[in-house]
């Protein structure tokens, strides 16, 4: 058992101070206790960066502070190069903090090698179980009483999975939030125990639709390689020791369906998969096809995926396969649909962000996860992520961005959370949180165009833009 004595850490410790251009950054190190419920016990360390635009470093003690909840579970925040985005917007007037997660990035790191040592099965599956939205709202309430002071609030940015955070952060911390902004990252379902089976029923089928209609000749370009792959394992190993087999073939849709440039990204990758015509994939494409997902460097995202949507109890019971097999079970067969080579109308159909339980046997850097995903899988007792009553007595401003192409996040199921969320728009006294629901990005809208997403979000949520 890895263990780190409470007085081991620092409660806080600067790093380093830089610049990029037209940004200043100061790195922190906050410890938190691994266990919030046992906050003498074991101690991890959350890293945090503070970001402010150079022309406002001067000013920045009167400035106040806006924590960004990166997307996942199990990614660490981005590290900016140069002032832009959505990250320019909120410099203007705030000090932004870019959280890695705990478990990611320079926090403590939860890696396959990490896992291994805190010792058996059950062990390392309690430890995962402690990286989750509920456990990452409390490192932020520690980290915002150090930075701001136990009774300044701060406004949050979260973008998918950390919108995710910010609802839970509504049903049990909202006294520390000024205001709130969600960029397609409404969870579904509040009142429920588990979500995830009706969220993987949502956009998969009619993002494959569009994906065919643009590269109609794909149809047969994987067709082709699902049939090779099946026929041929011995030469169809991944570089890092993997393998590509006939389900990982339609896993390449795991992001490809749902964010800007995702389709082409795929048709490229797919335009590329011979070094020998129907006697050899090539390494580019092998390679290619690992880096569809980042299961190496975080292995985090594919043990907890399915567990963001357990509110309480549970268990989550791989309920991806599960929706696959129980509506889409003919359709969703790779090798039936592979065999069809001459039919342009029956296609090999890709997944989307979805985790299923072949992807610790194919995908080298999880095989030694498999026993602790299994047991994160049939765990039964999961914390309660949401309140939807508290959510409804809730006064911070919120506003959202949800968008009709999102693959990730189901909109109808978010506007549904949405109107759990109470908030009174100043002028109005109306008690709905407004959404602006729009069809102009997918799921990764806030790379898109960022600055325009936010700045609306601030505007609705301090109600001086009124959605009609």
């Amino acid at each position: 058992m890895v263990s780190s004595s409470s007085s081991s850490l620092p409660a806080h410790r600067v790093g380093d101070t830089f610049r990029v251009k037209g940004l200043e950054l100061t790195d922190h190190f906050f410890a938190c206790p691994l266990d919030h419920a046992a906050p003498e016990g074991e101690q991890i360390e959350v890293f945090a960066r503070e970001v402010v635009a150079v022309d406002k470093a001067p000013k920045r003690a009167k400035m106040p502070h806006l924590l960004y909840l990166q997307g996942g579970p199990g990614f660490e925040a981005a590290r900016p190069t140069e002032i832009g985005g959505w990250l320019a917007h909120a410099c203007e007037t705030h000090r932004v903090i870019l959280l890695d997660q705990r478990g990611t990035g320079r926090s403590t790191a939860v890696s396959v090698a990490s896992l291994a040592r805190r010792g058996d099965v059950a062990t390392q599956a309690a430890y995962a179980s402690m990286f989750r939205a509920d456990a990452i709202v409390k490192d932020a309430e520690t980290i915002r009483a150090i930075l701001c002071g136990r009774d300044v609030k701060w406004s949050v940015l979260g973008q998918s999975f950390g919108g995710f955070c910010i609802a839970h952060y509504l049903s049990f911390h909202s006294g520390g939030l000024r205001e709130a902004f969600l960029t397609g990252g409404l969870p579904p379902l509040v009142r429920e125990e588990n979500a995830a089976a009706a969220t993987y029923e949502r956009l998969v089928m009619a993002q494959n639709e569009k994906y065919y209609a643009r590269f109609p000749n794909d149809a047969r370009r994987v067709k082709s390689i699902v049939n090779f792959v099946a026929s041929n394992p011995e030469k169809s190993a991944t570089p890092n020791g993997g393998r590509l087999t006939p389900r990982m073939v339609q896993a390449l849709g795991f992001s490809a369906l749902g964010t800007a440039g995702g389709m082409e990204s795929l048709h490229y990758l797919l335009e590329k998969a011979w070094d020998v015509d129907g006697d050899a994939l090539s390494y580019r494409f092998l390679k290619g096809c690992e880096d569809v997902h980042a299961f190496d460097t975080n292995p985090l995202y594919a043990i907890l995926h399915e567990s963001i949507y357990c509110n309480g109890g549970g268990p989550s019971a791989w309920a991806a396969e599960a929706a696959i097999r129980r509506r889409w079970a003919g359709a969703f067969d790779p090798i039936e649909a592979a065999a069809a080579i001459d039919d342009d109308a029956t296609r090999v159909l890709f997944t989307g962000e979805m985790i299923f339980p072949h992807m610790f046997d194919d995908v080298a850097p999880l095989r030694a996860l498999k026993p602790v995903a299994e047991a994160l899988a049939a765990k039964t007792d999961w914390g309660v992520l949401y309140d939807a009553d508290a959510l409804n007595a809730c006064d911070v401003p919120v506003a959202c961005a949800a968008y009709y192409e999102d693959a990730f996040v189901d909109v109808e199921l978010g506007a549904a959370t949405a109107r759990e969320i109470r908030r009174v728009l100043l002028h109005t006294g109306s008690h709905t949180t407004p959404v602006w629901t729009t069809s102009e990005y997918m799921h990764s809208g806030v790379r898109e165009d960022g600055a325009r997403i936010l700045k609306k979000l601030m505007a609705m949520a301090r109600d001086e833009d009124v959605l009609r």
